[in-house]
């Protein structure tokens, strides 16, 4: 049942929604001789709609003006399953506009994931 729950949430979220780039971003073994670690960056490509933060979470106290929420599918365009987003990753949007995740809740029964709930704020 939950896999078509999750092909039910893809459906909705790419009819009203647009396509995402996620970038996970992981830092590297540290290198004495820089002073710094490596960043590996790897994407996803999915399908999300973004919203006005709801006001439950404007009250949680770690948001700020201008945050949004990102309703991203659990599920890639291939119809793969989608690597769950986390704090500091990035989403791009349709519009080039590039966005941090500042929180991350997931939707998941029987432990399937079908919807990622994330705040999210845009990069100046």
């Amino acid at each position: 049942m939950t896999v078509a729950q999750r092909a039910s949430a893809y459906g909705m979220i790419a009819a009203k929604g647009q396509t995402v780039t996620l970038t996970a971003r992981t830092a590297g073994s540290y290198d004495t001789s820089t002073g710094s670690a490596s960043i590996t960056e790897t994407t996803q490509t999915g399908k999300a709609v973004i919203l006005p933060l709801a006001h439950y979470r404007k009250a949680q106290g770690n948001v700020v003006a201008g945050d949004e929420t990102l309703l991203l599918a659990g599920v890639d365009t291939t119809g793969a399953a989608l690597n769950a987003p986390k704090v500091d990753s990035l989403v791009t949007d349709a519009n080039s506009k590039v966005y941090t995740v500042i929180a991350v809740d997931k939707l998941a029964p029987a432990g399937l994931n079908i919807i990622y709930d994330c705040v999210v704020r845009g990069n100046q």
